[in-house]
């Protein structure tokens, strides 16, 4: 029994002495449910602008209008409908600012009098992933219910799906970019990891009584990050093709670009993180810290617009969220690079910002 105890006692303070071990273990869990619970947990009955466009009677709109506003949870309308032109509805829709839009038909109202079947057509943006779940499903079940009113035989409204999309968007075209964003996060921070070792290690004090520039250092290190980032990026696009068969639309001189922007900004970040901790057991934490919650509050795996408004100032001060969108523009879409000044502004911004601080309180020793 001595024996048992002193093992036991041994284990408790090497755990207990371990910071990493405590941190993972007891903080890092709840970090997770406290942050994660907040995003996720709001109550409040998820909503759709729809925008509603009339090319047919105004009974036949007015029918449809009638079906979403029939639609009500916890007493609260599930669809908010607004009228207006083609042109100027798919325009919100590209904007972001509607969910869907509903087009009735030229001559539905005729078909429909003479008992014939006729189509509603619905322009959705497919990258909007989480809404097209629920929203599209709703939709269908809107029209049946439209349609069972009409008390035919045969089956009188159905619902033609149409993309604002130039081609078909899945999940995986979406997930890409997110993944490629993820790894060039990962490869730029963990890039101030080397730096701390070596310093542990005394390596670089020694390497100061060599001829070897200190400055050669930085360099060679951020020159190897660079090629692994250009593997990395490569291989993802890679197998996305060939196993998924996604498609980089946009200009690949643009996509270079954009990778090595983020990859600057993601290894100023860990030289950051390398100028203020002094061993690998205390950086490691710091580094997941940073990491974890900025992989789910980016829109890496899915968009974040179900999350309540207080998480939104924290989405957009983090960088990958600037660098997903980004890759997403130029690889789905086919931005040009003028069109996403914006990402690259902050991203820049973020670069200098931390080079400065890491100059200022780097310390070699």
């Amino acid at each position: 029994m001595k024996a048992f105890k002193s093992i036991f006692l041994a284990h408790y303070k090497q755990f207990i002495r371990d910071r990493a071990a405590l941190f993972f273990t007891f903080i890092f869990p709840i970090m997770f449910i406290m942050i994660f619970g907040w995003a996720f947990s709001d109550p409040k009955t998820q909503t759709f602008d729809i925008g509603l466009v009339d090319q047919g009677s105004t009974q036949s709109a007015g029918f449809i209008e009638k079906g979403l506003d029939a639609v009500v949870i916890d007493g609260n309308k599930v669809f908010d409908v607004k009228k207006g032109g083609l042109d100027e509805q798919l325009q919100l829709l590209r904007n972001g600012d509607l969910d869907a839009v509903i087009v009735i038909p030229e001559g539905m109202a005729g078909s429909l009098s003479l008992r014939q079947p006729d189509d509603i057509q619905v322009y959705y943006d497919p990258s909007q992933t989480s809404n097209q779940q629920i929203l599209i499903p709703i939709l269908y079940r809107v029209t049946d219910e439209i349609d069972r009113g009409m008390q035919g035989s045969v089956r009188l409204i159905g619902m033609e799906e149409k993309s604002v999309q130039s081609h078909d968007l899945r999940y995986i075209d979406y997930l890409v970019p997110g993944i490629l964003g993820m790894s060039l996060m990962f490869t730029g921070i963990f890039g101030g990891l080397p730096i701390i070792q070596q310093r542990q290690a005394h390596i670089i004090k020694r390497l100061g009584c060599t001829p070897l520039r200190r400055s050669m250092l930085i360099f060679g290190e951020l020159a190897f990050r660079m090629i692994l980032v250009i593997l990395t990026a490569a291989l993802i696009i890679l197998v996305g093709r060939l196993a998924f068969g996604v498609q980089m639309v946009g200009n690949w001189g643009s996509l270079g670009g954009i990778v090595v922007l983020g990859t600057m900004v993601f290894a100023c970040l860990g030289y950051l993180i390398a100028a203020f901790v002094k061993t690998e057991e205390g950086a490691i934490p710091i580094i997941n810290v940073v990491t974890f919650p900025m992989m789910f509050l980016s829109g890496t795996f899915f968009k974040v617009t179900n999350m309540p408004g207080f998480i939104e100032p924290v989405v957009k001060f983090l960088p990958l969220t600037y660098l997903d969108d980004a890759l997403r523009q130029i690889m789905v879409d086919g931005s040009p690079l003028h069109s996403m000044i914006t990402d690259i502004a902050v991203m820049a911004i973020w670069t200098v910002v931390c080079l400065a601080i890491t100059i200022r309180f780097f310390r070699w020793d």
